[in-house]
Parts: C-alpha cells; sequence; structure tokens
C-alpha cells in the first residue's frame, strides 16, 4: 500500500492575475487603463452586437430578444460604460495630483 492519498487538494492558487500586456512590463496607470478598456469595450460591443443581432433578425416582426433581456443588457452595457468612465476619471485624478506636486 501506498503512503500518498491519492485525494490530496490541488495548492494552486484559485485566481490567477491576467494582462494583455507582456509579463515584463512594469505595472502603470496607463496598463491598467489599457486593459480595462479593451475588455470593457469588446464586451460593450458584443452587447450592442447582440441587441442590433435580434432587431435585425426578427421573426414575424418579433425581436429574438425579449423585451426584458434586450433592457438587461443595454443596462449591463451602460454600467461598463460608467466603470469605465470611472476607472478614466481616477486615472486623470491621479496624474493631475502628482503633476501639481
Amino acid at each position: 500500500m501506498s503512503d500518498k492519498c491519492s485525494h490530496v487538494p490541488d495548492s494552486s492558487p484559485i485566481f490567477r492575475s491576467f494582462s494583455w500586456h507582456r509579463a515584463d512590463t512594469p505595472p502603470s496607470h496607463q496598463k491598467t487603463l489599457a486593459d480595462y478598456s479593451l475588455d470593457i469595450g469588446g464586451g460593450v460591443s458584443t452587447l450592442l452586437s447582440l441587441i442590433a443581432f435580434s432587431d435585425a433578425e426578427a421573426i414575424d416582426g418579433k425581436p429574438l430578444l425579449s423585451v426584458v433581456d434586450r433592457e438587461v443588457l443595454l443596462r449591463l452595457t451602460i454600467t461598463a460604460c460608467k466603470m469605465l468612465a470611472k476607472v478614466a476619471e481616477d486615472h486623470i485624478d491621479v496624474a493631475n495630483a502628482v503633476e501639481a506636486q
């Protein structure tokens, strides 16, 4: 019989950070803003494409998305855009504070 337990839990981290940039690129506010812009911009584009596709492919004048689903996607899009604007505003505030010193 072996002394090793076959049900040893995996000790690797559950969350691993991700960036679109190479690992050797030093951290910066511009890098973070670029990552957020790429992710949120792509997500917003996808959501708006789904809504447009639903309208364009309507069957008997009825869009593929229900009114509720369409409103949920629009609210998600609006929230994502507001979040990106807030991140950008925060980066501008930090840059202005550094320049003022």
